[in-house]
């Protein structure tokens, strides 16, 4: 069924969760006072009777019997021993219906307080006792949803993904192991032979594809085995590059304290700033990898534990673990393969007043499904609030996993700012959805597929085998300083994540930090789509929670109500104005619109969810459109937005906004060859005022750039930009930036050839 394990648990008790040499440790932490709160629940848990405690996702009893089992370990009272067995023998016999939605969260809980009973207590149950255990671990096992054996659900998502094989069937396994190594030999066998693998594939990338809800559920418990075999003995069985996960919610966090919306998730309400979910998962993952940004990050979530994870922050917590601010970490992030995302913050202030901007810029190249929405090339943009959004709600009166308004329009494309393309008779082709074993007709929103009809994939294999990726990374840079970057950038072609309406979709981010308090920043979205009919209508998104404003071909979204005071100013160059049609689509009636249908949700309460956009689309038909948008932030009530300006030239396409020029080229692909970069309009720039122009899609290697006619010095003079001399396109971002260009001047960039060859010539002539 699965190969055995590689590992096996040790021949001594206690093993689960701790050994004998972690008991001094142990004990030092009963009067630590970063840990009293927690030591002083679980001695309240160990007081009371069965029918006085009861939480969420657990048997009441639980929280009695781990606690006086952890008594026994620690202090070896008796007394507490043998009440923990005496609870847990009767516990166990519980009845449960399996068709209770989410009961096996339950289920696993009460599999593990008996096996901490059967390893903590190990000399206290007789070999009697440990049989009906057993049996009753089996039974019990049985009805999770993953089975037993566990062979059901996949490796990458679902509840199985959860605690129930990785804590619960696992510890259970590692309790009972000598007497009885089957359990083991099935969870574990799984968890190395599919979980393991599934995960080392996502891990490098340092972002959970299950987003800022049920991505940090699944990472919990993905962190268990991580300390139930290190605790053993056996070190870390992932990839280390599983601690890189936890900076997704640090750079994805706002500064009022909430986080980017990302897959299947509630808005969160006005008041809330801390994540206590968050706050135990920083406490393991901080105090495993010894992170002090994790520490730091658990500080501020800091609250009351979870009943549910009381116990777990006492065993693991490591209270003496130093902190590092998060203003000592880079502003911008690349989240790399197999995701192909980018975070780009202007600072770490924190406040509904702080003057830092967020910027996410998603490629997405893998679709897991589950949780995970239909949002590849989607942005998002936080400025003094919320002003470019993921719209919908995981909550409400249609919400949830099956509810009209999850599957119909919060988790499609439309609900997300990225790009639609519209085919009639895409439902002809595509009729059906298929998840969790239901079948559901399917809803043309214009948007992206769903791979393998919508099942998730089962393993690695699955992943890799079908038609799970939806996009590819195409270039990423940031700098020139890469703790304090001045532009991050990132492009994707996000084709494979459409149906074969789409022929071709390449999106461009370009994020300028532009260090001002009056005009911090901006985000350049450029996008080459090319349908596979030119009457399949296009359509370029753009999600607000209060009301744009459109003034031909500026939209202005504000950020006003419950205290914020943030402004996105968009700017359309593409489509020219005599092809462009903006639409504002929302309101009271129209908040969640899918082509003629309202999937309504009511979440009172909060505004998070939105109920707003624009569609930008071409007017005439067309194979091949360019969209090209300046989208900049500052306060409602601060000066005025700055100016931008289409630059275009006969390869080149681009914005001129404040001191920058930012240039893509028109074909999409990687330019080799000499070019003429295009002049920028007289209205851009201020006499005596020089510019910095990025120039993007360039072959890797050495460029030179010339200016001609018209230059600083004196007319007709040809020279080099400020800091002249070589530049460097790498090979990952195709992307130099020149500084101190003259904006009267027309710029000459000349391909020198491959970095490396230029090395050789240069080391060859010494």
């Amino acid at each position: 069924m699965f190969p055995k394990p590689p590992i096996t648990p040790p021949p001594e008790h206690p093993r689960l969760f701790f050994r004998k040499r972690h008991l001094p440790e142990l004990k030092a932490k009963t009067t630590h006072p970063e840990l009293k709160q927690a030591w002083e629940r679980l001695i309240g848990y160990s007081r009371f009777g069965v029918e006085e405690a009861n939480a969420e996702h657990c048997p009441g009893d639980v929280y009695v019997i781990e606690a006086n089992a952890l008594l026994y370990a620690l202090l070896d009272d008796r007394g507490a021993g043998l009440k923990a067995k005496r609870l847990a023998l009767s516990a166990i016999t519980k009845p449960f219906n399996p068709n209770y939605q989410d009961i096996s969260r339950e289920i696993g809980r009460l599999m593990l307080a008996g096996a901490v009973v059967y390893d903590w207590c190990h000399d206290l149950v007789t070999a009697e006792e440990k049989t009906f255990l057993i049996r009753h671990f089996k039974r019990l096992a049985g009805l999770l949803e993953c089975g037993y054996p566990p062979v059901k659900e996949g490796a990458f998502v679902g509840h199985s993904c959860e605690w129930m094989i990785q804590r619960d069937m696992l510890g259970t396994g590692i309790a009972i192991y000598d007497e009885d190594p089957e359990m083991y030999d099935l969870a574990a066998g799984r968890f190395f032979d599919q979980m393991v693998p599934a995960r080392n594939f996502f891990y490098p990338s340092g972002w959970h594809h299950q987003g800022d809800a049920y991505g940090g559920v699944r990472f919990q418990g993905e962190l268990f085995p991580t300390w139930m075999f290190d605790r053993m003995g056996f070190g870390n069985v992932y990839d280390p590059s599983q601690r890189e996960v936890g900076y997704q919610w640090i750079y994805t966090r706002r500064p009022d304290g909430k986080l980017l919306r990302d897959g299947d998730t509630p808005p969160p309400m006005p008041n809330q700033t801390k994540y206590t979910r968050l706050h135990f998962l920083y406490l393991m993952l901080g105090s495993y990898y010894k992170d002090p940004y994790f520490v730091c990050q658990r500080r501020k979530d800091e609250g009351r534990l979870h009943d549910k994870d009381v116990l777990f922050a006492f065993l693991f917590a490591d209270p003496d673990a130093a902190a590092k601010p998060l203003d000592e970490l880079p502003l911008t992030r690349y989240f790399g393969a197999p995701t192909g995302a980018m975070v780009a913050r202007t600072g770490w202030d924190e406040g509904i007043d702080a003057k830092t901007v967020v910027a996410e810029m998603k490629v997405g190249m893998y679709q897991y499904n589950n949780h995970q929405h239909l949002d590849a090339g989607a942005f998002q943009l936080y400025y003094k609030g919320n002003l470019a959004i993921d719209s919908g709600s995981y909550k409400g009166s249609s919400g949830k996993y099956h509810s009209p308004h999850n599957k119909y329009y919060f988790k499609r494309s439309i609900a997300h700012n990225t790009i639609l393309v519209y085919d009639p008779d895409e439902l002809t082709k595509h009729p059906y959805v298929k998840d969790g074993g239901l079948v559901w007709p399917n809803v043309n929103d214009g948007g992206q597929r769903w791979p393998n009809e919508g099942r998730p994939p089962l393993t690695l294999h699955d992943l890799l085998n079908k038609d799970f990726r939806r996009g590819d990374v195409l270039a990423y840079d940031f700098g020139p300083d890469k703790f304090k970057p001045d532009y991050s950038y990132m492009k994707g072609d996000i084709t494979a994540a459409y149906s074969d309406k789409m022929k071709q979709f390449q999106r461009s981010f370009l994020f300028l930090n532009f260090k001002n308090d009056d005009h911090p920043a901006a985000l350049i979205v450029f996008d080459r789509v090319v349908s596979a009919n030119p009457d399949f209508r296009k359509y370029w998104l753009l999600h607000s929670i209060e009301e744009p404003r459109i003034e031909d071909g500026r939209t202005i979204v504000s950020r006003g109500e419950d205290g914020y005071n943030g402004q996105l100013v968009n700017d359309t160059l593409l489509p020219e104005r005599s092809n462009r049609h903006i639409e504002k689509v929302g309101g009271p009636d129209k908040p969640y619109w899918v082509f003629g249908t309202n999937f309504v949700n009511d979440y009172p309460g909060t505004k998070e969810q939105g109920e707003w956009r624009i569609e930008l689309s071409p007017r005439e038909p067309s194979a091949l459109d360019l969209f090209l948008n300046v989208m900049q932030v500052k306060d409602i009530d601060g000066p005025a937005a700055l100016d931008t300006y289409k630059v275009e030239g006969r390869t080149f396409v681009g914005a001129a906004i404040g001191d920058w020029v930012v240039l893509f080229a028109k074909s999409g692909e990687r330019l080799a060859e000499d070019t003429e970069l295009p002049n920028v309009p007289n209205a851009a720039y201020r006499a005596g005022r020089t510019l910095n122009v990025i120039v993007t899609d360039l072959a890797a290697g050495v460029w030179t750039a010339e200016e001609r006619s018209g230059g600083a010095d004196q007319a007709g003079a040809s020279r080099q930009p400020r800091h002249a001399g070589d530049f460097e396109a790498s090979a990952e971002g195709g992307l130099i930036c020149l500084r101190g260009a003259d904006p009267a001047a027309t710029i000459v960039l000349r391909y020198k050839g491959a970095a490396d060859e230029r090395r050789a010539e240069r080391e060859g002539a010494r």
